[in-house]
């Protein structure tokens, strides 16, 4: 990871070409202000999906179900599915 200091002549595109490599933390008078993280498009889908508002919901009930016992184990759901 490297440290890149913002200027006034900064480009977005100098700042980009930096980040296309390795995780470019962005500062301005000293101050972080921005992370640069190279990722691909299979990257992007994902980062999409974790945002969106349904998958999180689905997530909360999920962990909410488990917490509350109502779940089944692996083991159970192979011979149900074995069977």
């Amino acid at each position: 990871m490297k440290t890149v200091t913002l200027k006034d002549n900064s480009s977005a595109d100098d700042l980009l070409k930096q980040g296309a490599d390795e995780e470019v933390v962005v500062l301005r008078d000293g101050h972080a202000i921005a992370l640069l993280v190279p990722f691909d498009d299979d990257e992007l889908e994902w980062y999409i999906r974790e945002r969106n508002p349904a998958f999180i919901e689905s997530i909360a009930r999920a962990r909410k179900q488990i917490s509350e016992g109502n779940a089944i184990d692996l083991e159970d759901l192979k011979k149900e599915f074995e069977g």
